[in-house]
């Protein structure tokens, strides 16, 4: 009757929600969900400005990995053929209207690509967070969890991440990135999703500066492919 007692009640404690996913298992599912090898997309960015005025662009971009990235703006006028070229940690930079290339290396790529709250960076990098991070659940609901990222490689574009993930898409819903030190430097919010096959996928974002008063960018894909395969010379200078 004993072992009938204490077996009835580990199983009532697993049923109650004590045997919970870890840390890694959640970042695993994230992964899955955001983490893609290559992808084709047109996207909308509008930029916020503290004082009320609003920018509008709009792009498309070719994206491998964290290696490799190609960004097209195609609207407003004067902006449309200008063209941002990853390899690695090198950027270039192409101006149509003067012709001109530039290079921009190291923390350069940080910069917000025209005046905004979206760096280089964020805007072209897909890698795994469970393969650069060291996670930690600091809180849970029954339909959230809060990962706290660590990481000690100070290759990455922020060594601290804190995610709120909801449970039943397993993708953050939001995501507070930080610099060193742990001091908060912008706040990502997912606003809507869409579904690409088995893949759920963010695609309309608000990223709001934590530095800067009323200051926000907000990205909206119109169109997304993942999986493509690119020509050998595509992320090359001969493409700018």
């Amino acid at each position: 009757m004993k072992t009938l007692f204490l077996s009835t009640a580990f199983f009532l404690s697993v049923a109650g929600g004590y045997a919970q996913e870890s840390a890694e298992e959640w970042l695993a599912k994230v992964d899955r969900q955001m983490f893609f090898r290559s992808a084709e997309y047109t996207a909308k960015m509008i930029i916020h400005m503290p004082g009320g005025s609003e920018r509008v662009f709009r792009l498309k971009g070719k994206v491998v990995g964290d290696k490799f990235a190609l960004l097209e703006f195609t609207d407003p006028p004067r902006q449309k053929g200008t063209r941002y070229l990853k390899r690695d940690d090198n950027l270039w930079i192409y101006f149509p209207r003067q012709d001109r290339t530039m290079q921009i290396q190291g923390h350069m790529l940080r910069r917000g690509v025209q005046g905004g709250d979206l760096s280089f960076e964020d805007m072209t990098e897909s890698s795994s967070l469970l393969e650069n991070y060291t996670p930690e659940v600091t809180a849970r609901t029954d339909t959230t969890v809060t990962i706290l990222l660590k990481s000690h490689d100070m290759t990455v574009s922020y060594p601290f991440k804190e995610l709120l993930i909801d449970r039943h898409t397993a993708l953050p819903i939001r995501i507070i990135n930080g610099g060193v030190g742990n001091k908060p430097i912008k706040e990502i919010i997912t606003l809507k999703t869409r579904r690409f096959g088995s893949r759920i996928y963010p695609v309309v974002s608000e990223i709001r500066s934590l530095l800067v008063d009323d200051k926000w960018t907000r990205f909206e894909i119109e169109d997304m492919k993942f999986g493509m395969k690119f020509p050998e010379d595509m992320f090359t200078k001969r493409e700018l």
